[in-house]
């Protein structure tokens, strides 16, 4: 007998992204038994848009107030009650195979508890969508566990994971525990703490499409503030003092690039802030002098560039 498979989803103020998402999860080839959505406290016409499909097996989870964002996505994983919980962000959807290949995968491999996938992103940008199917990083399945977090985390820093690709038995959530709030990067927190318990697979095929636009949680995080995250969470999960040197080294790199493709692109405020980081929360504490010699002479460097516009494709 088939067993039950729920997809989460947490919502605010995105009432047709979310319909989009939520139609992508009811059309998949082995469709979802349930799919919660929480909505947090939109103020648009989220929730009638969402009630308007006219599916039993989608639960709108309506709040009296906003919660900010991650006590929502703990609300939409909690009401889940699948053998199988899948999860999608408001403004991702699902390719048409992914819950079928996923959860096929989990079951003729009874040692992994948890699967991600590629993906496919959709830049939006002046009223225009242009797609680009993300290069897959293998021919075959990459596992990752507490041993190999470190060297993974290194390798795929950009993207270790997409969240809306992550498909779970339902154990793994019960045993991690729920998003910490303390981190804007949650997700990423939750996935080193699920790496820690489980053996979690990469599998080789596309599972999403990522959506990229001016409203993406990550542009409004910032790549500095999102690696002092990623560099702190990791961190802490990493006990050979070896791999955790291999690590600061890694952060402090991806830093300073981070400096030099801002001031090329002539974002100063982004690049500062890059530097801030680079000079205080990696191990180092750079003299008060020298941080403020770095910001202005990145200043001088911007100086007369026009800052570019337009929508990464990565969050780092």
């Amino acid at each position: 007998m088939d067993v039950k498979v729920s997809v989460a989803i947490a919502t605010y103020n995105r009432a047709e992204m979310v319909r989009e998402a939520v139609m992508a999860a009811l059309a998949q080839t082995r469709a979802p038994d349930e799919i919660i959505v929480a909505d947090d406290a939109s103020t648009d016409r989220t929730v009638e848009g969402l009630e308007a499909i006219g599916d039993a097996r989608v639960r709108v989870l309506t709040r009296q107030t906003n919660s900010g964002g991650v006590e929502n996505w703990n609300g939409a994983m909690r009401a889940a009650t699948g053998a199988f919980v899948a999860w999608c962000s408001d403004d991702d959807r699902f390719l048409p195979h992914h819950l079928e290949t996923s959860i096929d995968f989990l079951k003729q491999n009874p040692r992994v508890a948890m699967v991600h996938s590629g993906f496919i992103d959709a830049l939006e940008s002046g009223g225009r969508t242009k797609m680009i199917e993300r290069r897959l990083r293998s021919k075959r399945p990459i596992v990752v566990d507490r041993r190999k977090l470190a060297r993974y985390m290194i390798r795929y820093y950009n993207w270790p994971f997409h969240p809306s690709t992550l498909v779970m038995r339902r154990e793994v959530w019960e045993r991690t525990g729920e998003f910490n709030p303390r981190y804007a990067l949650a997700d990423t927190d939750w996935f080193a703490r699920a790496a820690g318990g489980f053996r979690i697979a990469l599998l080789p095929r596309h599972g999403v499409v990522n959506r990229r636009h001016a409203g993406n949680w990550s542009n409004r995080v910032g790549s500095a503030a999102m690696q002092r995250e990623i560099y702190e969470i990791v961190g802490r999960r990493i006990s050979n003092p070896l791999w955790r040197v291999a690590w600061r080294v890694n952060v402090k790199a991806r830093l300073a690039w981070t400096i030099r493709m801002r001031i090329a692109t002539g974002h100063r405020e982004a690049a500062c802030s890059a530097w801030r980081v680079l000079a205080k929360e990696t191990g180092w504490r750079v003299p008060e002098w020298m941080e403020r010699w770095g910001s202005n002479w990145i200043g001088r460097l911007c100086a007369g560039r026009v800052a570019e516009s337009g929508v990464s494709v990565s969050p780092l």
